[in-house]
């Protein structure tokens, strides 16, 4: 991660915009973000959510056959 988007992640850590979630399979921190975020970065907020709504139509329009389901 460069200067730039550290200093961004810390940030939004200390205003409580973010919380560390976990780490991922590379070592990498995971992220979550909170209510606070709304008001501490409008615009970040947006991206993400304009993010989650194309990611979430996109699996919708695939529809189940493209999901891994395990059967009992």
């Amino acid at each position: 991660m460069d200067i730039k988007n550290q200093a961004l992640v810390e940030h939004l850590l200390n205003q409580g915009a973010i919380e560390v979630a976990g780490i991922d399979n590379d070592g990498l921190l995971t992220y979550k973000i909170t209510d606070k975020l709304k008001n501490v970065s409008p615009s970040l907020y947006d991206d993400l959510r304009d993010q989650f709504e194309h990611h979430m139509f996109r699996l919708i329009k695939r529809g189940p056959e493209t999901m891994t389901w395990r059967l009992r």
